[in-house]
């Protein structure tokens, strides 16, 4: 999540919004919004969600700057690295918007090699 966290301080900083103002646009503390801009806090996907609509930034985008993993490649996993709790409807959401990025690839795949 040090990404998203960089990404959205970057996001922010660039629009001239304060910290004040996006944790106020949340309904949550100033210090709260600062520790997930920090990535000392993990957001929940909902959470990402409700950022991107305030910073008015596309998630999907966000998120795969960074190369994805494939299922059985653990090997590549920082083992210092904590994932947490999940609730089962945020890893439905997640694997939805997973799904939806590859269709949209898959998509895009196609028009290129029919030539655009």
């Amino acid at each position: 999540m040090k990404d998203f966290a960089k990404s959205i301080r970057k996001i922010r900083s660039d629009k001239g919004y304060s910290q004040d103002y996006v944790a106020m646009k949340l309904n949550i503390s100033t210090s709260s919004y600062s520790k997930i801009e920090r990535g000392q806090t993990d957001p929940s996907l909902s959470r990402m969600k409700q950022i991107a609509e305030v910073l008015e930034f596309d998630l999907g985008e966000v998120l795969m700057e960074k190369p994805a993993l494939t299922i059985g490649n653990t090997q590549e996993l920082n083992s210092n690295e904590a994932y947490g709790f999940v609730m089962r409807k945020e890893f439905e959401e997640s694997l939805r918007l997973i799904l939806d990025l590859q269709l949209k690839i898959a998509q895009l795949a196609e028009k290129l090699e029919q030539g655009g």
